[in-house]
């Protein structure tokens, strides 16, 4: 292992060194936060980087320090990529180096690791760029390019109606929506379809990327994103040139990363009005979103992937698909599962609306509360 043995580091993204034979084409560049991060798997890990992970992982169920230890794990899991790639182990990185040096090198790294003790801006890349971040960010933006007319278009002047610094108060929202919906109004005035699909979509993201410095209390924000939404979901995709898949992954993604609950409600109509040549491309798009993000660890947007497909399935009475999306949903939330029950009651599919129920119940949050949803609804049915 070349090294530069530094005895004052300052930052964890200072070059530490790097692995690979001398003359290699592409050796393996190491910084501080690497060496540190091996300390801590060699010393209170014992080499065990499943021990690690699973660390960081419980670490990040704790909302409060969820983005260190969630940015931690992420550096943790790519390292420890990088050196299988390069056909190196964590000793490796040890190896030649001053005992005294790592020794000093410990006591910083259990404090900058172990307690994730550090700013924000002392961050590597691998803890910046987090699969959620990287998700997050694809959602809000990532397909605009392949827009007829870009959003970005509207986004930046859009963006401009905000306070360049600040917070907004509940009583200051009012005004805030009054801006936002002039703004609106403004640029909807002649615009041609595909603009008011850049207006809309700009509007959409922008409100999100946006809601952190404001206290919507009122709901004020909220309503008058939900009528942008509607508004949007009214334009008609059919006569853009667009792929269907482009226009349906960029909204599902945009409703599954939308935290704000400005959605909520508005999802159910959106997934009824699906054209009959369109469900089995929504159907793909939903299940690949949950199934993926479940993959990365991001479980609420997975479950909320997942509860949009049974909606799917509900509004679009796909009974074929009721029993098995229970059985994957589990009694982790109760009303997906009270809601497809009920539809196939409704349409008189008695024996499916108690399998529903029957493929569901097992260990979960909502457990009791299902189970006496099925014994009152056998009882129900026992007296017809």
């Amino acid at each position: 292992m070349a090294a530069n043995h530094r005895r004052n580091v300052i930052h964890g993204n200072d070059r530490y060194g790097q692995l690979g034979s001398p003359g290699a084409r592409s050796p393996l560049e190491v910084s501080y936060w690497d060496l540190w991060i091996v300390l801590v798997l060699t010393g209170p890990f014992g080499g065990n980087w499943d021990e690690m992970i699973d660390h960081f992982r419980t670490k990040k169920e704790g909302l409060s320090r969820r983005e260190e230890a969630e940015g931690l794990l992420n550096h943790v899991c790519l390292l420890r990529q990088a050196l299988a790639q390069e056909g190196s182990t964590a000793e490796d990185v040890l190896a030649g180096a001053d005992p005294a040096f790592l020794k000093t090198q410990a006591r910083k790294a259990r404090h900058k690791v172990l307690e994730m003790e550090f700013q924000r801006r002392e961050r590597s890349t691998w803890m910046v760029h987090t699969p959620r971040k990287q998700r997050e960010e694809r959602a809000m933006r990532g397909y605009w390019s392949r827009f007829p007319v870009s959003p970005d278009e509207y986004a930046e002047p859009l963006e401009r109606q905000y306070k360049t610094s600040g917070w907004y108060s509940e009583d200051q929202s009012f005004g805030l929506s009054r801006k936002l919906s002039a703004f609106v109004r403004k640029h909807e005035a002649g615009a041609s379809l595909p603009q008011l699909f850049a207006l809309y979509r700009a509007f959409l993201t922008v409100v999100i990327e946006k809601m952190s410095y404001v206290d919507d209390s009122y709901g004020i924000i909220g309503e008058t994103y939900g009528e942008v939404f509607e508004g949007y979901l009214r334009l008609d995709w059919r006569e853009l040139d667009m792929p269907p898949a482009v226009f349906f992954r960029d909204l599902i993604e945009l409703i599954i990363w939308e935290d704000y609950a400005f959605t909520w409600k508005r999802e159910r109509p959106f997934l009824a009005s699906i054209p009959p040549d369109q469900v089995l491309l929504v159907e793909s798009i939903l299940r690949e979103q949950w199934e993926e993000l479940g993959a990365l660890e991001l479980e609420y947007q997975s479950e909320k992937a997942l509860t949009l497909l049974g909606m799917l399935y509900t509004e679009q009475q796909m009974f074929d698909r009721f029993v098995p999306i229970a059985k994957e949903m589990g009694t982790r939330a109760w009303e997906r599962i009270t809601t497809m029950s009920e539809m196939a009651e409704a349409h008189g599919r008695y024996d499916l609306a108690l399998a529903v129920y029957e493929a569901c119940l097992g260990p979960g949050m909502h457990e009791r509360f299902l189970r006496n949803k099925y014994e009152e609804l056998k009882s129900r049915l026992s007296m017809l």
